[in-house]
């Protein structure tokens, strides 16, 4: 295949534990939309990835031996798919459950995966990790539930261990312990009391390490002691201001200690003579909320997410960190390559983030904040400056090495800026708008220096030519339009027959333009024609598309959430690339053509490696 996934950028940080070591502490698996990824702690190209979703995958777990991952998935596929790490191939896929799935856990010795649906599904399954067989089932207890742990196996009033497996499960106000009898296949719940009248809203859980304490993470930012012995919530004991959203057990020599991420981003260090008397010894503060924090199996380190996209490496007693990578945290818009590099790119994010990404290593160069209630729709750029457009109409520029804010147009289009070229010379930008409007700003000054309003509705892409005085639009009012900049007047125009055009790529030869859109129709136009000389149907609209520098390849992505490269002369399809779990939103070739990299509201960042014949 002359396409091939190259790497993966993206974590799905709305959803909790999603990213986990595993216990060769080598690597780690983590889910980027609908894809699980593999990858190396260290060697930042060393990625691998499983493909078996079709939506956004909602939780993970590794198995403790490390040689097994479970992933389950919202949306109306919504299946647990139970993975060998080891032969990275898909070992059962579980289709029983409807509607979504929110929590997954191992049983302690790896014999029994545990899938908890949605409130909507309101089921829970017991799976046979050997022969992916159904054990046990039944509704879920609490509703949602929205964290479940495995603790060992039942123990009797001497504990003993029993036959008997052990889970405890949260939501809501309600703590449950499951007993599972694997040989005849029963489950009983078991409510945990409350101690007094206090009550509190649980989100996640841990147990000790001998199974005899089970800590519940809390609402209020509190985290709940309980004893297992007679399953009674024994203290509340305070850890960080928001809630306590993800918790750690670690190993303590004399007592008890515990790793608490909080809501309003601390990582919070607990420790105490008995679990009953944890009390805050550390406190470090990240740049969001925490959504998965993960222990090596030495407990030397823990791999920690925030809700902004960053992935921290901590050491639990000293609090010491490192960031190991950045990802987009909302859906991407836009993507372009700095002019002539090859190993450069900006990404436009719906977190309100725009990102100069270095394709050496994968990491963010620079993330650049618009600091309103908007969000960058398109971005473009050159080595010295950035230029993003808002999807409020405002117009921001950012220094390309430093990364601070230079300046900002408040009002550069009304409903939006859809989308943004600089010239070569890089002395003005054009933009183009939600009401159709194409104009012209002086760099040097902020002016604008022209308005060109023939579209009648939303510019979807524009091009400009090589000289910087010519350059063509099309917009949602089905046109395809091409200016004068320097004489400020419309040159030529051709029109779709039934639907708005959302993208466009201009061949090297300045009058070969091919457009796709609502149409469902890749159309080849000759500039100096009126007519299209070439349609051909699609299965999808198209959202964008790029066409190489030597014009014999087109990269395009869209409703499909497939990546498709063409053969331009021949028009059809000779590879595609699949990865993305929701809309394409744009494509771009890297200047050499070696590269494609797709964005979509997956907040996933694809980058291809293609082999055609120029490479």
């Amino acid at each position: 295949m002359p396409l091939e996934l190259e790497h993966a950028i993206g974590c799905n940080v709305e959803f909790k534990g999603v990213c986990h070591y595993r216990p060769n502490s080598k690597d780690y698996v983590s889910a980027v939309g609908g894809v699980v990824i593999v990858a190396d702690m260290e060697d930042p190209h060393e990625q691998q990835f499983l493909k078996g979703h079709d939506e956004f995958i909602t939780c993970l777990a590794v198995s403790h031996s490390g040689d097994l991952c479970a992933t389950g998935q919202q949306g109306s596929n919504a299946d647990v798919v139970l993975w060998d790490l080891n032969s990275k191939s898909l070992a059962f896929r579980f289709q029983e459950h409807d509607h979504g799935i929110d929590a997954v856990c191992f049983s302690h010795d790896d014999r029994f995966l545990i899938s908890c649906g949605n409130a909507v599904d309101g089921r829970f399954f017991v799976w046979d990790c050997s022969g992916g067989l159904i054990i046990a089932w039944g509704n879920i207890n609490p509703k949602p539930t929205l964290s479940i742990v495995p603790g060992g196996f039942v123990r009797d009033i001497k504990r003993r261990e029993t036959h008997e497996y052990q889970f405890a499960a949260c939501g809501g106000k309600t703590v449950t312990m499951w007993h599972l009898n694997a040989a005849t296949g029963d489950l009983v719940a078991h409510p945990v009391g409350s101690a007094g009248k206090q009550t509190r809203e649980f989100q996640c859980l841990v147990f000790s390490s001998d199974y005899e304490h089970l800590f519940a993470g809390t609402t209020t930012g509190d985290i709940t002691v309980i004893l297992m012995k007679n399953r009674v919530m024994q203290a509340y004991i305070p850890a960080c201001s928001a809630g306590v959203t993800s918790l750690c057990d670690l190993p303590f020599q004399n007592g008890a200690a515990i790793l608490a991420g909080g809501g309003d981003g601390t990582i919070t260090y607990l420790c105490g003579p008995t679990p009953y008397d944890i009390r805050d010894e550390n406190q470090v503060r990240l740049d969001g909320g925490i959504t998965s924090m993960s222990l090596r199996s030495d407990a030397a380190e823990v791999l920690v997410v925030s809700s902004l996209g960053t992935t921290f490496r901590i050491k639990p007693r000293d609090l010491t960190f490192m960031c190991h990578n950045q990802v987009s945290a909302g859906g991407l818009y836009d993507i372009e390559y700095l002019q002539d590099r090859n190993d450069l790119f900006l990404t436009a994010s719906g977190d309100g983030m725009v990102t100069l990404w270095d394709a050496n290593d994968y990491k963010a160069r620079l993330k650049c904040p618009v600091r309103s209630r908007s969000y960058p729709t398109t971005v473009t750029g050159s080595e010295d400056i950035i230029v993003a457009g808002l999807s409020d109409g405002k117009m921001m520029s950012f220094d390309a090495v430093q990364g601070q804010s230079l300046w900002s147009i408040d009002d550069a289009h009304k409903g939006g800026v859809t989308c943004l070229r600089l010239p070569s010379n890089v002395r003005f930008v054009l933009s183009g708008g939600a009401e159709g409007e194409l104009r012209v700003w002086e760099l040097k000054t902020r002016q604008m220096i022209s308005n060109l309003k023939e579209h009648v509705a939303r510019v979807n892409d524009l091009q400009m030519f090589p000289n910087d005085q010519f350059a063509v639009s099309c917009s949602r009012d089905r046109c395809l339009l091409t200016w004068d900049l320097r004489a400020e007047k419309r040159l030529t125009s051709h029109r779709e027959k039934h639907g708005g055009i959302n993208c466009l790529a201009v061949a090297s030869n300045q009058t070969t333009v091919i457009t796709a859109g609502q149409e469902k129709a890749l159309t080849y136009w000759d500039l100096r024609m009126a007519d299209p000389i070439r349609s051909v149907e699609l299965d999808e609209e198209i959202s964008s598309l790029s066409i190489s520098y030597d014009d014999r390849y087109l990269v395009t992505g869209g409703s499909s959430h497939v990546v498709k490269v063409w053969d331009v002369q021949a028009a059809s399809v000779i590879s595609t690339g699949t990865g993305h779990s929701r809309a394409i939103q744009r494509v771009s070739w890297s200047p050499d053509g070696k590269q494609a990299v797709s964005v979509g509201l997956d907040t996933s960042i694809l980058v291809w490696n293609f082999y055609g014949d120029h490479v």
